[in-house]
């Protein structure tokens, strides 16, 4: 391989929001960036996970020189658990908090921890594998620890952000390193891969801190018990959660599977400083309503978790009180709102006040806004600009921001999953593709769920199913009894059984017609049922159920 260019490929991250995987390769090695999971929309029926495609990392296992991670967020470090379970010998390096919350992830899967090679990287602190030499700088973001990376090699420096802003009056007293970002800009920058999230969002994102005052407003005027929903990794919202509920003298509890898993991680390794002991759930009955503050998960909108249950009444630990407030400490990711608005009237029903972004300033985001992106760009000064971790417009957002900087349009590569982009001092240009992709986790199974069978399931998911039970002579072929028919999802109106009764009778005329398919044969008997309910369905109602014809023999 060429010691004249680095070629950086992505097997996630870019033309989509989440699933990030980058790999950097240079002098016949593989630097792997980050390894994360995007969640299913309902196009994919069924499916719990989708990670990154491994397949150009089997084939070249052998040139792997290290893993990188830039934070804790699931689109970062949620697939690790597939990726070791394939790749146990790889070296992973991260921020502590990043390796805590990896670990944990960890113990849901039949591998131990103890086996893997792993680094702890304070930011600032530095690393070597095989020929990369990779520096980690603090950046702000929802979550401690969050860094991006100087990625240097013989040939020159790759900065990749990482997800980012610049908040310069962060809850822990921790700036952004800016400093480093701009001494790297001063040696010549060869590249930087930014974070194009807020790319189309003017201005310059808000400060962690911002949201404190509204908070507190709200926890001065509620009457009764508060409940705040918030993303569980945003150790900081938490922390400030804490701290004024410690004002106000509100004992705090934790529930969610998330919250109480990342809040006790950030806990034991000093990234989280409860004022006052933490609660069970099941005794804040022993309290006042005012003396009352639950943090939990939900905020998405997402059906099992605990604000949803509490909205639907189905909480086995809380049951809505009128008068109690809720605080959606987040906004809705695109493709949620629906959920989240179902919840929030739902909530609203049972006589809650209830409080969310951007009505009320009970959130800002981790990403940076377009003056942050163009403050990454003046301080690094990167020969080539490279979007990333984003959409399509996010993309194109950050070219027209690229654009006002001083660079050219035309140098700005869009990339695609899969696609090589060959990067060297005097050209950046896509030259090829590996294979790469989704794979689908539906369970314990990884990568099983193909189209057929996500077709079957939106099918069913759209129209329902039909099944058609008969039972022939093994040794005749004389059909014995049946059809039976039975139907999910199909209908259910007063006139459905008698709908169905004349299926049965159009069937079973059919099949005492049979004279063509041979004695026995039950794939002729199973296409003549399937025929018969298709014709006499979609004459009648216009619907297209799945037909299931079961020939049993005996």
């Amino acid at each position: 391989m060429s010691r004249d260019e680095i070629k950086v490929i992505p097997l996630g991250g870019v033309c989509e929001i989440g699933k990030n995987m980058m790999l950097y390769e240079y002098d016949e090695k593989i630097l792997i960036v980050d390894c994360g999971v995007m969640f299913p929309d309902e196009d994919l029926p069924g499916v719990d996970l989708i990670i990154p495609d491994f397949s150009y990392l089997r084939d070249n296992r052998e040139r792997i020189a290290g893993l990188v991670l830039t934070h804790g967020h699931e689109d970062h470090v949620g697939a690790m658990a597939y990726f070791l379970a394939e790749f146990p010998e790889v070296p992973i390096y991260g921020g502590k908090l990043t390796i805590g919350i990896m670990r944990g992830r960890l113990r849901e899967h039949p591998i131990d921890p103890q086996t893997l090679n792993v680094h702890e990287v304070n930011p600032g602190g530095t690393l070597t594998a095989g020929p990369f030499k990779v520096e980690f700088i603090r950046v702000g973001h929802s979550i401690p620890d969050a860094c991006g990376l100087a990625i240097t090699t013989d040939l020159g420096t790759v900065i990749q952000s990482g997800d980012f802003k610049f908040d310069q009056t962060p809850v822990d007293g921790k700036p952004p390193q800016f400093a480093r970002f701009a001494q790297y800009g001063e040696a010549g920058v060869l590249a930087l891969l930014s974070d194009t999230t807020n790319a189309g969002r003017p201005g310059q994102t808000g400060s962690e801190s911002s949201v404190r005052p509204a908070i507190e407003r709200i926890f001065a005027d509620a009457p009764g018990r508060i409940f705040v929903a918030s993303f569980a990794s945003n150790v900081h919202r938490v922390q400030q959660i804490l701290d004024i509920a410690a004002l106000y003298n509100r004992r705090v509890a934790y529930t969610g599977r998330s919250m109480l898993n990342v809040s006790g991680i950030a806990t034991e390794l000093g990234y989280l400083h409860p004022p006052q002991p933490i609660i069970d759930i099941e005794d804040i009955e022993d309290y006042g309503d005012s003396e009352v503050c639950v943090l939990m998960t939900g905020a998405q909108g997402e059906p099992m978790a605990a604000l949803s249950k509490m909205a639907r009444g189905q909480n086995r630990f809380v049951e809505m009180r009128e008068n109690d407030t809720v605080i959606l400490s987040s906004t809705p990711i695109p493709g949620n709102e629906g959920a989240v608005f179902k919840v929030i009237n739902a909530l609203c029903l049972s006589g809650a006040h209830v409080y969310r972004a951007p009505n009320h300033a009970v959130h800002v985001s981790g990403h940076g806004n377009q003056e942050d992106l163009k403050l990454m760009l003046n301080l690094t000064r990167p020969r080539f600009a490279i979007p990333y971790h984003g959409e399509p417009r996010h993309a194109l957002s950050y070219a027209d921001l690229c654009e006002q900087v001083g660079y050219n349009r035309d140098e700005i590569p869009f990339l695609q999953v899969g696609d090589v982009l060959a990067v060297s001092p005097d050209r950046c240009e896509i030259t090829g593709q590996v294979p790469a992709g989704s794979v689908l986790v539906d369970g314990l199974t990884v990568g099983d769920v193909g189209n057929a069978v996500l077709r079957d399931r939106r099918h069913l998911s759209d129209d329902g199913v039909v099944v058609a039970t008969v039972i022939m002579d093994k040794q005749s072929g004389a059909i014995l009894s049946g059809p039976d028919l039975t139907q999910r999802g199909f209908l259910h109106h007063p006139n459905a059984e008698d709908f169905m009764a004349q299926a049965t009778q159009r069937v079973r005329d059919r099949l005492e017609d049979l004279t063509r398919a041979p004695l026995g044969d039950e794939q002729g008997v199973a296409r003549l049922i399937r025929e018969a309910l298709a014709d006499f369905i979609g004459s009648t109602v216009r619907r297209r159920p799945m037909i299931l014809p079961v020939v049993m023999k005996v």
